[in-house]
């Protein structure tokens, strides 16, 4: 098994497992495991944006997950929660969306 074997291995047994980081939530009526990490949008808003205010949720998901292309702007519905992405970045199959509740932010 090579490194990236290994690391894929992880993300999916380890990172996205119910039981060791991920939490279920509801995107567009389907229950996916994610990761919410708002420590990272903390910084990423220091570092990033200045400080200015970028988005209210910060979820790590598997892109197999979600099972269409996301872009800024587009709406989605997470735990019931009308919800716009701000900010959407793919890494190794791992997406990372920033989400606001208001379109225009």
């Amino acid at each position: 098994m090579n490194f990236k074997d290994t690391a894929l291995n992880d993300i999916n047994n380890i990172f996205f497992n119910a039981d060791e980081f991920a939490e279920s939530h509801t995107i567009d009526g389907q229950v996916v495991n994610c990761i919410v990490d708002n420590d990272r949008l903390m910084e990423r808003s220091k570092k990033e944006f200045d400080g200015i205010y970028v988005g209210e949720l910060l979820i790590f998901v598997k892109r197999t997950d979600i099972g269409r292309e996301l872009t800024q702007g587009m709406p989605l519905i997470v735990d019931k929660k009308q919800m716009y992405i701000f900010s959407v970045r793919e890494d190794d199959g791992v997406c990372e969306i920033i989400l606001n509740r208001n379109a225009g932010v």
